[in-house]
């Protein structure tokens, strides 16, 4: 008797669990999710400090309104070719949505869900022409839009994507 109620019990647990990520997936994957909001698309310039700690920004000097998290690598090559190398990095990333861009595609903004629960987080990436333009890096900022900390997800997303990167450009 006692044994028939713990599985019981075990089951209900397991059943409430099941519908709580599902009814999350659910939520979290709406097209609504896919969207970015004003004030969701960084102006790197302009950027003041901030409490958050679900935030990674990586920068070169002197573009980012506020000290970067990292400093961003700098490639001997013009902005727009840069792009287009991020650009095809960007697209064999699972579960990334181009989600807004600026005129000349200078400024781009993604939308990537997490796995399990589909958060969404926001990466917003601006290629900038350095050295005279002969040379080019970008400031790109990942962040959670939902919850206080992300357990180094942000940081750990820029600098997978970076490394991609840069191997893509040397083949």
């Amino acid at each position: 008797m006692r044994r028939r109620k713990s599985l019981v019990i075990s089951l209900i647990v397991i059943g409430t669990l099941g519908a709580a990520v599902l009814g999350t997936r659910l939520f979290m994957g709406r097209d609504a999710e896919d969207r970015v909001g004003e004030g969701e698309i960084v102006d790197f310039a302009t950027l003041k400090p901030r409490k958050a700690t679900n935030v990674f920004l990586m920068c070169p000097p002197g573009v980012c309104g506020i000290p970067p998290d990292a400093p961003s690598p700098i490639f001997d090559m013009e902005w727009e070719r840069l792009r287009d190398y991020w650009s095809e990095t960007i697209a064999h990333q699972p579960r990334v949505k181009l989600v807004a861009g600026d005129g000349d595609l200078r400024k781009l903004t993604y939308i990537q869900h997490t796995a399990v629960f589909r958060f969404p987080d926001i990466v917003t990436i601006e290629f900038v022409p350095v050295e005279g333009g002969h040379k080019s890096s970008f400031a790109i900022e990942s962040r959670s839009r939902y919850g206080k900390g992300d357990m180094g997800t942000n940081r750990q997303r820029v600098e997978t994507w970076v490394d991609l990167l840069k191997q893509m450009i040397r083949e």
